[in-house]
């Protein structure tokens, strides 16, 4: 059946009350009572609705009224609340058909709904559309909310391509990724790419959650990240990751346990789940995991005649230079200008005594990027 959607008017408005008492008939049975706020909202309510937003309405070949949607607009976030669609035109795609009218008038906007925990369906429709739970609400022992949001792009997304504005300077800005004499690779930094534990809820992007993936990932599982950085990947493209473990961050003393917990990861990037201009959660499936005690024996080595510190510059005479750990087999050191600028670097002791420098951070306003491979010194293999 053609369907036409356009904005509802105020002659429409009891028709469309009508058509949400029919409608939420089955979100009530859900709950087993009619007392939930669509079966009781009045016509001078959804009047004042209308004047404080938008009422779109889907209309059949008849002329009746068959599914309608609400929207209100405030500071930058569109709220899109009583999508409903007649029961007799459900499972048509109807209700999709009005979400993506709503996107279309409203580009470069943050996008939020809710329901009930229980409207399975509902959820399974937004979540087909790109939507993410955020946050839950209880309501009582019986009603929870599921809110759910979705940004729509407001950077370069031409071809499925990736590319952020810098939050600093508000350019385009793409990453330094040549690869310094005698490093393998490059891979995007754990510090402004954050692994989301797979059973946390999406947090927005802006909000400051420590919600980072305790243990390695693992080839062929699907991971969530957050992208803080210059990034510019196409969809389906593959890539590397740095995976540090939070152990790295939250404990007091590093150990060789934790250093082995950590890896370089392969990815393949499949999907956009939300994005602004500045940042995005991306889904990724993990094709291959290198640990920090493994990039010696996966890359062929590369001989200096300098020793490894020397080669790497430390200390430097301009810089703060410290000492992150030395026990164990590994060497964490690095230097730093007040903050803004500096690089790292790891050593590892494999179990012949050779010391390989396998992993160089480096980090300036936009960049934040690691080079991974297997140097060895001359002076110290003979």
């Amino acid at each position: 059946m053609n369907v036409k959607i356009t904005d509802a008017g105020r002659d429409d408005l009891e028709q469309i009350l009508q058509l949400q008492y029919l409608a939420y008939q089955s979100e009530a049975a859900l709950f087993g009572t009619q007392d939930i706020p669509p079966l009781k909202q009045t016509l001078d309510e959804i009047r004042e609705e209308f004047e404080g937003g938008l009422i779109l309405k889907m209309v059949g070949e008849d002329g009746k009224i068959i599914g309608s949607v609400r929207v209100q607009e405030k500071d930058g976030t569109v709220y899109i609340g009583k999508l409903m669609v007649h029961p007799d035109y459900r499972r048509r795609g109807y209700g999709k058909q009005l979400l993506k009218e709503i996107e279309r008038r409203f580009p470069n906007r943050w996008l939020e709904l809710f329901t009930s925990t229980k409207s399975t369906n509902n959820i399974k429709l937004y979540r087909s559309l790109g939507y993410c739970e955020f946050r839950q609400k209880s309501v009582d022992k019986d009603l929870r909310f599921v809110y759910l949001q979705k940004a729509l792009p407001g950077g370069n997304f031409g071809n499925g391509l990736i590319q952020f504005r810098c939050s600093s300077c508000l350019q385009q800005t793409d990453m330094k990724t040549n690869i310094p004499k005698g490093y393998a690779g490059w891979a995007y930094s754990c510090e402004r790419i954050e692994w989301l534990a797979p059973d946390a809820l999406l947090p927005a992007l802006d909000e400051q959650r420590f919600e980072r993936l305790g243990e390695t990932p693992k080839r062929n599982e699907n991971h969530r990240l957050r992208v803080c950085m210059a990034f510019r990947q196409e969809l389906g493209s593959e890539f590397y990751m740095q995976y540090l473990s939070p152990k790295l961050y939250m404990s007091d003393e590093p150990s060789d346990e934790i250093y082995r917990s950590c890896a370089i990861v392969r990815c393949r990037l499949d999907r956009v789940i939300t994005a602004t201009a500045f940042s995005a959660w991306v889904e990724v499936t993990v094709l291959d995991v290198i640990g920090f005690a493994q990039l010696h024996e996966r890359f062929s080595p590369f001989e200096t005649e300098m020793a490894l510190e020397d080669f790497c510059g430390y200390p430097s005479p301009h810089a703060d230079n410290y000492m992150n750990y030395d026990e164990d087999g590994w060497k964490d050191f690095n230097w730093s200008m007040q903050g803004d600028v500096g690089t790292s670097f790891l050593i590892h002791t494999d179990r012949q005594g050779v010391r390989h420098l396998i992993m160089e951070q480096y980090y300036d306003f936009h960049d934040d990027i690691t080079y991974f491979g297997n140097m060895i010194s001359r002076q110290e293999t003979g």
